[in-house]
């Protein structure tokens, strides 16, 4: 059995604000290995509940900025991550294809405009704005054309609710209340990896009878949001008319300043 495992961090439980690349800080660098820290937590359980489930394969990409976020080296050594900079290879979900049990998502945050959750950022409107995804439902979008279902996801309450209503019988982690945008009350880290761990397990093992989220061919979409992620959003690039969500996400994303798919020999890029 394979499992994906898909992640960000502004879902994790702990997390409150965007971090600050441009401050170098001590307690900017400190609060980052935090955060960090806090999401691997979560991810290794994750991982313990795809092998305990009886996973022979769990592959983990790490989707959130820099893709450079999990402490890899303490994650168990049966699975492999996928990190780096993102958008550099063929696609956003690598290595997700048809051989794919089920897909998991770990430290996910609201779609755009969405009041009163955690960072909220990235508003999808597909259709003339008939339905709208956020990264997470996306992602689980992406799946579904490869016919992969997507069986948990973890985040706040106002992330959490969105996907469940999209993907009927989807397990779930609420790892924290959101407040505001940049105010939570959190479980504490060690129950939150509990809930994950539970949760992925039923996940999982309702993996047959989740059916795969699909979007109804032809697909109209493009991606509403601003330069801090602030209300008035503006149209992030033209709208991309193709024959699956897959396919016009590719497209969107082909038009974007941080694209740079299919990258084959150095092109300068440095880290961070």
């Amino acid at each position: 059995m394979k499992i994906y495992i898909q992640t960000d961090i502004e879902g994790v439980a702990g997390f409150c604000f965007f971090e600050n690349r441009r401050s170098d800080t001590h307690e900017n660098f400190a609060h980052r290995q935090r955060m960090y820290r806090l999401l691997t937590n979560e991810v290794n359980a994750a991982v313990k509940a795809a092998f305990d489930s009886g996973a022979d394969e769990v592959i983990i990409n790490d989707s959130h900025g820099s893709g450079y976020n999990i402490f890899f080296e303490e994650l168990d050594p049966r699975c492999r991550i996928i990190h780096g900079r993102n958008f550099s290879g063929p696609e956003w979900l690598n290595l997700l294809d048809e051989s794919t049990d089920a897909m998991v998502l770990v430290g996910m945050h609201a779609m755009g405009g969405t009041p009163c959750a955690i960072t909220p950022h990235s508003l999808w409107k597909v259709n003339d704005g008939k339905l709208y995804l956020s990264e997470a439902s996306m992602a689980a979008a992406i799946a579904g054309d490869k016919g992969v279902p997507t069986v948990f996801i973890s985040g706040d309450d106002k992330i959490t609710a969105e996907v469940a209503e999209k993907i009927p019988g989807i397990e779930k982690a609420v790892v924290k209340e959101a407040l505001s945008p940049y105010m939570a009350c959190s479980l504490i880290p060690s129950r939150a990896c509990e809930r994950i761990y539970e949760g992925v397990r039923r996940g999982i093992a309702l993996r047959k009878t989740i059916a795969p989220y699909r979007i109804p061919s032809p697909v109209k979409l493009t991606l509403l949001d601003s330069a801090n992620h602030c209300l008035p959003f503006t149209e992030q690039c033209p709208p991309c008319v193709c024959d699956t969500i897959s396919e016009a996400f590719n497209q969107c994303e082909d038009q974007m300043e941080w694209c740079k798919r299919n990258t084959k020999l150095p092109d300068g890029f440095v880290f961070p």
